[in-house]
């Protein structure tokens, strides 16, 4: 009986203990649901994944097709398959509706391939084709394979050489960063130093990771670097870094890709929490890569292995 009484306090201490760091989170990350349609979740490998934070809908670019998702992860359109574009690498939608889609297509005779910008409406149908203009001629060979729209512009980004180029919604070019010079980094680091997370946050802020240095980066619009991120397997270090955002906080969401979680930092890059782990069952991961959120901080986190896009949402204390 002493040693039944003895385990039972143990247990009540332990559950005690736990409430009370639960309760001293300053957020949690809580699995919602899966990207599905009414045959069940949807087998990605590694899409892109994109929110039109104006009507609250997702959508999915993989192999050439893009899907649309309702806020409860439903689809309710899709389209791409029989457009003429060439090889979609990413797509955008402006607060109209207009969907815009990046794309290379081949020149054929051994050229090469073109880089397209194509304005669709809201159903994906094409209306019109966007030349990127005014490019300085440091960016004259600019090859984007990102883009985002954000405040009437749209950010693209050249995820191989570190550049981005900032335009209106007529491609006419606004801002322009080189940002591999502003890393300050030795021969050595700059060998395979190249973005894997790349997005915008509210004000402006580029955010992006570099998984071979083992950090993430925020860049304000005057062009002013903060740095964090140390190597390591313990919460809050990075083993793999890859996708990046910003929640309605002004936390710092970021995936590690090795170990199949989701970090959250403050404004200050103080750690605060990490969730999700390395698992089959529905709120787990295997190697995430993409990341997006929503205006009502629902994340969205690609993964691999035909294992879909896992929904979460943060919550606060």
């Amino acid at each position: 009986m002493k040693y039944l009484i003895k385990h039972l306090l143990i247990a009540i201490v332990f559950l005690f203990v736990s409430s009370i760091t639960l309760e001293a989170q300053p957020v949690r990350g809580n699995y919602l649901y899966t990207l599905s349609n009414f045959t069940g979740p949807i087998p990605y490998s590694w899409p892109r994944v994109v929110v039109d934070e104006k009507r609250n809908e997702i959508y999915v670019l993989y192999q050439n097709f893009i899907r649309v998702f309702n806020e409860n992860g439903m689809e309710i359109y899709r389209f791409g398959d029989d457009l003429d574009l060439g090889h979609i690498v990413d797509v955008a939608i402006d607060w109209d509706g207009n969907i815009f889609l990046l794309s290379y297509k081949d020149k054929g005779s051994g050229q090469g391939n073109e880089l397209t910008v194509t304005m669709c409406d809201y159903r994906g149908e094409p209306r019109s084709e966007i030349e990127l203009k005014n490019l300085p001629p440091e960016f004259s060979a600019f090859g984007p394979n990102r883009m985002i729209f954000h405040k009437d512009s749209l950010y693209f980004a050249s995820q191989s050489t570190l550049l981005v180029v900032v335009t209106d919604t007529n491609g006419v070019f606004k801002k322009g960063y080189d940002i591999l010079p502003l890393l300050e980094l030795d021969e050595k680091e700059k060998q395979g130093a190249q973005m894997v997370g790349f997005s915008v946050d509210k004000n402006g802020n580029i955010l992006f990771t570099i998984p071979p240095l083992f950090r993430a980066y925020k860049l304000s619009p005057n062009k002013e670097l903060s740095i964090f991120g140390k190597p390591g397997g313990a919460p809050g270090k990075f083993n793999i870094v890859s996708g990046i955002v910003s929640d309605s906080k002004g936390n710092i969401v970021v995936v590690d890709k090795l170990k199949c979680s989701i970090m959250v930092y403050d404004k200050k890059f103080n750690f605060l929490t990490q969730f999700a782990t390395r698992g089959y069952r529905r709120e787990n991961l295997i190697a995430p890569d993409d990341i997006a959120i929503d205006k009502n901080d629902r994340i969205y986190v690609t993964q691999s292995n035909k294992r879909g896009v896992n929904v979460y949402r943060l919550s606060y204390n």
